[in-house]
């Protein structure tokens, strides 16, 4: 597979942004039998009519969603779109949109997507991207739930569409059209060796670990013996806030739970004062180990460099077998951004430093992120995750 990245910064002209994507594209890649391309963009930007126009002038489809910001080899960017296209003879890439996802059905509606997108004569995909609308009723690990029990557990990448936390303009595209409540979801199958790396930040205040007692779904009632309000002020942490999402950023909750399986990490999205439960963007099981933790921008850039280097030595391992890695895709949490705070660049410094010659990169910041905590022998355990720096190389 060969790829390609461009970037420009009008946001106001549809039209000439979907020009120069294509220029600079042209001039980096010819297209092969088969291509995608995948726009991540501003949410000032109205990407319906980008990729609409990216269709025409490249003639292939386009899908993507609208972030807080976006990466490339150059770093981090505001106010910008980011246009990644995919190319290859021995590999095919295969669209499609859910059904709106509100109301109940939500699952059958997820898994319709994929059957739509089904390759003819292959029975999994070797991977999934997937575009997600935010502020959906039902938990983020829905997708990656319902997606691995269709696929038989193929890797799946993605992230949830994001803005600049007015959560009123996150938006997923599809080829001229844009959809606030529907999964944009892209299937690739054939010659493609995915690789994945992730990591979540480490500092805590490890005296408060307790095990999550009542919970279902996304939303928890007790931890320990207390209310999950009274065991966020047994941290001296104000609760009566106005918007707990944007309160609580640095203070994430990691789950563990017992077996060895990778810690995930939720960020609070809801607080009711009245009955004392918390709301998650993802789900948090009851019986798991609970730990606040208080993130610093240290915690943020030393988990990108981890995570960096983790991808890339696994990539060094695989150079016997001679598949040509070209692509790194990221998606890191609008946590993780918002941490970062006045050194916005430090993750997309440290990921343009560490980017080996000959690959390209592309990514953004998200309202939640998914990938596998494990992977092997095609077989994934895919995971949805809150302020944790994920990667995919293919």
């Amino acid at each position: 597979m060969k790829s390609a990245v461009a970037v420009t910064y009008e946001l106001d002209d549809a039209v000439d942004a979907a020009r120069q994507l294509t220029g600079s594209i042209k001039e980096q890649l010819e297209l092969e039998k088969n291509s995608i391309g995948i726009l991540l963009c501003d949410a000032d930007l109205d990407g319906a009519s980008v990729t609409g126009a990216l269709k025409k002038l490249l003639g292939i489809e386009v899908v993507g969603m609208t972030t807080l910001a976006t990466l490339d080899p150059g770093g981090r960017r505001e106010a910008a779109a980011v246009l990644t296209v995919l190319t290859a003879e021995d590999c095919a890439f295969l669209p499609a949109v859910s059904e709106p996802l509100i109301g109940s059905g939500h699952a059958e509606k997820i898994a319709g997507a994929y059957r739509a997108a089904l390759s003819e004569g292959e029975p999994r995909p070797a991977m999934l991207f997937l575009f997600c609308p935010y502020g959906m009723s039902f938990s983020g690990d829905t997708y990656p739930q319902v997606l691995s029990k269709e696929t038989g557990n193929a890797p799946i990448m993605g992230g949830v569409a994001s803005d600049d936390y007015d959560y009123e303009r996150a938006r997923v595209f599809f080829s001229g059209k844009e959809y606030k409540d529907a999964l944009v979801l892209l299937g690739v199958w054939g010659n493609v060796r995915p690789l994945f790396s992730i990591r979540h930040v480490t500092s805590r205040f490890a005296e408060r670990i307790r095990r999550v007692t009542e919970a279902e779904g996304n939303v928890v009632r007790k931890v320990g013996g207390e209310t999950f309000v009274q065991y966020l002020e047994g941290f001296g942490l104000k609760t009566d806030v106005e918007d707990p999402l944007l309160a609580f950023t640095p203070y994430p909750m990691m789950l563990t739970r017992e077996g060895g399986e990778t810690p995930v990490m939720r960020h609070i999205s809801g607080l009711n004062l009245t009955d004392g439960t918390g709301s998650f963007l993802g789900d948090v099981p009851t019986g798991t180990l609970a730990n606040i933790c208080l993130v610093s921008k240290g915690d943020v850039t030393a988990a990108c460099r981890e995570s960096m280097k983790a991808l890339l030595d696994q990539a060094k391992l695989q150079k016997d077998g001679g598949y040509l890695y070209s692509t790194i895709f990221c998606i890191s949490c609008c946590g993780r951004a918002m941490l970062l705070g006045l050194d916005a660049n430090a993750e997309g410094q440290i990921l343009a430093e560490m980017l080996p010659s000959g690959l390209t990169l592309a990514g953004a910041y998200c309202l939640g992120e998914i990938c596998p905590t494990r992977y092997g022998n095609g077989m994934a355990s895919n995971r949805f995750h809150n302020c944790s720096i994920t990667f995919c190389m293919f």
